[in-house]
């Protein structure tokens, strides 16, 4: 389905639908309900990141939400640096602080 450019979401949309689903995108095990196969993203997206590098000595998680991918991440690599980045200001002060 192709979607012309004019009738895609605004910036100012996408960031203001993340703003209001702070609650439901920072929980890790529930956080992604409305993609069915995000638990299974998140283990091969860190199985992958693990595999390909692993000493992890930082990370840049841009887009992170509520910085779940960062979180899994940590379930399997050892400590790192990481700097999370995402449009919404409410989803990055949900992140839990990462130590």
């Amino acid at each position: 389905m192709d979607t012309k450019f004019e009738h895609k979401s605004s910036v100012e949309e996408i960031k203001n639908r993340f703003d209001e689903d702070v609650e439901r995108f920072s929980d890790l095990e529930t956080g992604q309900v409305a993609t069915i196969d995000a638990p299974l993203a998140m283990e091969l997206i860190t199985n992958a990141a693990c595999t390909t590098t692993p000493d992890i000595k930082t990370v840049l998680d841009i887009g992170c939400g509520a910085g779940n991918n960062t979180l899994k991440l940590l379930q399997t690599a050892s400590s790192f640096d990481c700097d999370l980045i995402d449009l919404s200001l409410p989803m990055l002060r949900s992140c839990p602080e990462i130590t």
